[in-house]
């Protein structure tokens, strides 16, 4: 491949995408979103997904450009019908996708008019802001894993009088786990689970399933969701029981069913099936980390322990008092959708973009 300076074409004044407040108050659209991807992985499909399905919902133009996506044959169903969605084509040479990808991203930014750009990865954001200054766009928003806050895209506007914005979008937690009904297990049942194969949290999960499984209080144990075969095994033998879903209805239903939810917290990063449990209206008792005070009010919202004697401690009056359960569950329900709720999203998402705050598309 020739070191060839035309890969990255110069943008020029009439390539403009420059919006002004005028287009917003005469209820045309501004322009559309471009999302520019580097690597496709469960977390940035997780804020894709809703804040593609709330643009496209209040009738705002869409491009995705993939650099590198070879789980797109699973996730390409997902994206709403009405986005337009560029692949770079396979190749061994990283570089030369790389090339293809931008040149798609910069033809994309001034195919149409252009409102903003959002960009998912380190290099998108470095060459995409660049790219889309040139270019005359106003805002972009870079996603990123945030520590101790939910995945989430942080307003950069890229022109020079601007001020940076520290506002973010938090990724919602879906409707679905707000709205399922609880239904306990006739006996007492404590769960947990991985959105991605974790052998560390399964490995926790088996040794505090054996400890408190030799407690007074009778308890079951059930794993949730993705799970290599050796922790598996490790779970099995623990008397665990391990249930693969495919669905956020599943995920839903078999996280109503527990009494409470453990959170061990093996591995750093936004505790996102906590958030779903309590979402749920479920207890919770968690590992006592940063990324679970970011989230738990210990003794309100759920329960932060450092010790199995804790956990021990904090399980115990929760399987003894439903009204208790009830209570830690409804004020963890509380908060969640107080911070994660798709309403907030939306608002945040389009405040993001300075767009109005629009209902769906389809009402």
């Amino acid at each position: 491949m020739t070191n060839d300076r035309s890969a990255l074409p110069k943008l020029k004044k009439s390539d403009s995408a420059r919006f002004t407040t005028r287009d917003l108050e005469e209820g045309t659209p501004a322009g559309k979103v471009v999302h520019l991807i580097g690597s496709v992985d469960d977390d940035v499909f997780r804020f894709l997904e809703p804040a593609a399905s709330a643009l496209a919902d209040a009738a705002i133009e869409q491009s995705i450009v993939f650099v590198h996506s070879p789980q797109m044959h699973r996730l390409r169903p997902r994206i709403h019908v009405s986005v337009r969605v560029v692949v770079a084509p396979p190749t061994k040479n990283p570089l030369r996708r790389w090339v293809w990808a931008l040149r798609a991203f910069r033809n994309e930014l001034v195919r149409s008019p252009t409102q903003g750009v959002h960009l998912y990865g380190l290099l998108p954001r470095l060459v995409g802001t660049w790219m889309a200054r040139r270019a005359g766009i106003a805002i972009a928003l870079q996603h990123a894993a945030y520590k101790r806050t939910a995945p989430a895209a942080e307003v950069t506007p890229l022109t020079a009088a601007a001020q940076p914005s520290v506002a973010r979008v938090e990724r919602p937690v879906s409707a679905e786990f707000f709205a399922v009904p609880r239904h306990e297990a006739r006996h007492p049942l404590i769960v947990t689970g991985s959105h991605s194969s974790s052998p560390h949290d399964a490995d926790l999960f088996a040794q505090l399933a054996v400890l408190l499984g030799d407690s007074e209080l009778g308890l079951a144990f059930n794993w949730i969701g993705s799970i290599d075969d050796a922790s598996r095994l490790r779970l099995k033998a623990a008397q665990v029981g391990v249930f693969p879903v495919n669905t956020t209805a599943e995920w839903a239903s078999r996280l109503a069913a527990g009494w409470v939810y453990l959170a061990p917290g093996g591995e750093s990063g936004f505790p996102s099936l906590l958030v779903e449990a309590m979402a749920v209206g479920l207890p919770c008792v968690a590992v006592d980390t940063p990324d679970h005070r970011s989230i738990v009010r210990h003794g309100e919202s759920g329960y932060l322990c450092r010790t199995a004697e804790e956990m021990v401690n904090c399980i115990a009056p929760l399987i003894d008092s439903v009204e208790l359960r009830r209570k830690i569950g409804q004020a963890a329900r509380r908060d969640i959708e107080e911070r994660f709720d798709e309403t907030r999203f939306r608002e945040a998402l389009f405040a993001a973009y300075d767009l109005p705050i629009k209902t769906p598309h389809a009402a």
